[in-house]
């Protein structure tokens, strides 16, 4: 689960793997399929790009441990629920030479050849550095401002290698978000624990990508959940969003006082907009679902 600021507005974002009663990939995958069936038709809801490239995408032996077909929804009051499909290019193998191919290939269907062979041009020196292409998400839409997103996972947790990919995007701004970062990471060039992500999304008409959405790891930087209520906080007051209803979200849903626990608050999302406006800012909340580590 997932709250986003846009404008200073909250939206609501579940972001879910479909299940079957087979509990395998190839099981999944069908659940997931099958969802994706069940959408089409509702207020909103255009699968025409989808199934464009969703052959792609699927496997008959997927790998394990590797989602296929993912949703998400996103609902804002007053407005219509909003969906999302992503798709994994690794599926079958994590060898970057075959997800490039199939990511290519999407675009090429989806008529966005020429600002994805922006991003391409530099993939081998981006791979030389440990950055992954790690999936690729539609907008469950018809609408020119619809979009096709990219995901690259940055191994390195280094923030010119973060920056290095968002930087692609004509809409980034690396001093605004270099300032997130150094405040979330108290001015540190390098995160702990998970990698970071950054998304880079295209649209119909551009040359180039169009927006990056950074996504910063909080687990294993702060610590404690209070600790990292506390850095999103500020981010919150320094973007003109006020922060208390987060801060009583975060009261709210923790299963115990803030303080005392971390790993609540996994991820922050960043990205900037047109100068002098505010970013839009995302937390995800990722919730225990046993009261204790499984054993080995």
């Amino acid at each position: 689960m997932s709250i986003s600021w846009r404008a200073g507005r909250p939206e609501l974002r579940v972001l879910f793997e479909s299940l079957d009663d087979e509990n395998t990939p190839a099981g999944c995958q069908r659940a997931g399929r099958a969802l994706s069936d069940r959408l089409d038709g509702r207020k909103g809801v255009d699968l025409h790009r989808y199934r464009c490239v969703e052959e792609l995408f699927v496997s008959d032996d997927p790998l394990v441990n590797r989602p296929t077909i993912w949703h998400s929804l996103a609902w804002r009051p007053g407005e219509p629920v909003r969906y999302k499909a992503y798709f994994n290019p690794q599926v079958e193998t994590v060898d970057q030479a075959g997800v490039m191919e199939k990511s290519t290939e999407a675009m090429e269907r989806l008529g966005l050849s020429t600002p994805w062979s922006s991003v391409r041009m530099w993939m081998p020196e981006l791979v030389d550095r440990g950055i992954d292409v790690e999936f690729v998400a539609l907008d469950l839409m018809d609408s020119n401002r619809a979009r096709v997103k990219v995901y690259f996972r940055i191994s390195s947790r280094a923030w010119e290698d973060v920056n290095a990919v968002a930087s692609l995007a004509s809409g980034h701004d690396s001093d605004r978000a270099e300032r997130v970062w150094r405040s979330l990471y108290h001015g540190q060039d390098k995160a702990e624990g998970e990698e970071p992500l950054v998304c880079l999304a295209f649209r119909q008409g551009s040359n180039r990508p169009v927006e990056a959405n950074l996504y910063f790891r909080l687990p294993g930087n702060a610590q404690s959940d209070e600790d990292a209520a506390g850095r999103i906080s500020g981010l919150m007051r320094q973007e003109g969003v006020d922060p208390r209803s987060y801060r009583a979200l975060i009261n709210a849903l923790a299963p115990r006082e803030a303080a005392r626990m971390t790993g609540l608050q996994d991820l922050v999302a960043y990205r900037t907009t047109a100068p002098g406006e505010p970013a839009d800012l995302g937390v995800y909340l990722r919730f225990s679902v046993y009261d204790r580590p499984a054993e080995a």
